[in-house]
């Protein structure tokens, strides 16, 4: 909302309403909404036409305890690294010999039955420095070894697929960079039932978008194109609010934020990524409770709802979803003594939607044993980049060249967790809408990644820290990081 706080931080501020003043107002509405209609289609070889994924990550922030909700059978090892927290296997869903679901997940049951869930084990990022900053930031740009990082993946993904579409890309409740730095700039609300043009200065919000609309319709310049864009997009967004769902998702944030996201996709208003946050921290470093209630089993169970409800609300749509939960490390295989975990490095990834090879555990589990381990952390044998780029290019129609693009300095692993985007045929049921907002992408399996990695873990990449002391008027502070910086007003001290 436009509140005369916001107003106040505007030169122009007290100065009358101006074309100029009400741009700048909807750019800090939005957290940045203005919008591109630009986007940039890549060329691929002549091959079938395929409707393709819309790709929706589920961010998990504060580190994701894999071993909590993937859970090794094997419980006299589990006993001994965390004695107070461990889970008993006959508590466990089994899924296999080796694993079994924390009970609190048992709404994701009927998604592994179906094999439209799968689990990729000891999955994670090349580095292995602890830090939430330093880790989620770096997950989200997914360029490792360029120093200008300016760009998130998801952003460079559409960049090369993008669709055009108005509406391109959201993000609700995102606090992650995967959406920004691209052409076409994302919407980035907590809600679609918040993302509306507002009143300002006694003008109300029809005849705003009617001033816009006649003042700009035979101008071509950028700023023009911009506005009349993000007119557009808050009209289609406020169009699919309106449609209400029947289906009964978890009263939590989460599952209002998937709520809105399946709105948006139900309308056929053309988005092809979507970036969710988890309304909640994992950072569980004390009291994560016990089976039937506390911190970790109410995360789980609003978890495994909101995604259970989002599949039931999308329907025939689902066959076009592809969700995956991100998360910046796991947490270490021993409890700590306040009965929680500390950071740690490999961790679990849940894999949904009608393209994955679902009902199975994919990844190589390395073990738990002493010698098996990283530095007190299960070892990250996948990185992620393998898994997205296996979304992107067998789901959501980018070349193994495009996807070069997309992750740089990067050879992916093949982990076959998704199918290909031509071995599963669109239904026939399939709303007619939603499949001309998505357009068609030419699908050829010869333009795919196909290099399969070594089977040895991923190489870890040792991060180096250092500490500055940072001053100001007498008072002294320390800053740690891999490129500490003082904050404003302090001085570094020599």
């Amino acid at each position: 909302m436009i509140t005369e706080e916001v107003i106040a931080q505007c030169p122009e501020g007290k100065e009358g309403f101006s074309r100029r003043q009400f741009l700048r107002g909807i750019a800090v509405f939005g957290g940045m909404t203005i919008l591109s209609a630009n986007g940039i289609r890549y060329s691929f070889a002549a091959s079938a036409n395929e409707v393709p994924d819309v790709v929706v990550t589920l961010v998990l922030r504060g580190g994701f305890d894999g071993l909590s909700a993937v859970v090794p059978t094997n419980e006299n090892i589990m006993r001994q690294a965390r004695s107070q927290i461990y889970i008993p296997n006959a508590a466990l869903l089994p899924l296999n010999r080796e694993f079994g679901l924390h009970p609190a997940l048992n709404r994701l049951l009927p998604l592994w039955e179906n094999k439209e869930l799968a689990i990729v084990n000891t999955i994670g990022a090349p580095t292995h420095s602890r830090s939430h900053f330093d880790e989620i930031s770096d997950v989200a740009y997914a360029a490792y070894g360029e120093k200008d990082k300016r760009s998130g993946w998801m952003a460079r993904f559409l960049d090369v697929s993008g669709s055009g579409s108005i509406v391109q890309s959201v993000g609700i409740g995102s606090t992650t960079k995967q959406l920004v730095g691209g052409k076409a700039a994302p919407v980035n609300v907590d809600g679609i039932k918040n993302f509306r043009l507002d009143s300002i200065y006694g003008y109300r919000a029809e005849d705003l978008a009617g001033f816009i609309d006649e003042t700009h319709s035979r101008w071509t310049n950028i700023w023009a194109t911009q506005a009349k864009s993000t007119i557009e997009a808050l009209d289609q967004i406020a169009k699919a609010g309106a449609l209400k769902s029947t289906v009964t998702y978890p009263n939590t944030g989460t599952g209002q934020r998937l709520r809105d996201v399946a709105t948006l996709l139900k309308a056929g208003i053309g988005v092809r990524a979507v970036d969710v946050e988890f309304q909640g921290d994992w950072d569980m470093h004390a009291n994560m409770g016990t089976l039937e209630n506390g911190w970790l089993t109410s995360y789980l169970a609003d978890l495994a709802g909101s995604i259970a409800s989002f599949r039931e609300d999308l329907g025939v749509l689902w066959s076009r979803v592809t969700v995956v939960t991100i998360t910046e490390f796991g947490r270490r295989v021993s409890q700590n003594q306040s009965t929680g975990t500390e950071h740690g490095w490999g961790t679990s990834t849940f894999v949904a939607g009608g393209g994955v090879d679902g009902g199975k555990i994919h990844g190589r589990f390395p073990g738990l044993d002493n010698q098996q381990l990283k530095d007190g952390d299960l070892v990250v044998t996948a990185d992620y980049r393998s898994l997205l780029t296996e979304i992107l290019t067998r789901r959501a129609g980018v070349t193994a060249k495009g996807a070069e693009q997309i992750f740089p300095n990067f050879r992916p692993e093949v982990l076959s967790v998704m199918k290909h985007l031509s071995d599963t045929p669109l239904p026939e049921n399939f709303p007619e809408n939603v499949k001309n907002a998505l357009g068609n992408v030419s699908y050829d399996k010869d333009l795919l990644p196909t290099a399969t990695a070594a089977t040895a873990p991923v190489v870890v990449k040792e991060v180096k820290k250092k500490t500055i002391t940072c001053v100001k008027n007498g008072k002294t502070i320390k800053v740690t990081g891999t490129n500490p910086k003082c904050p404003t007003g302090y001085k570094i001290k020599k």
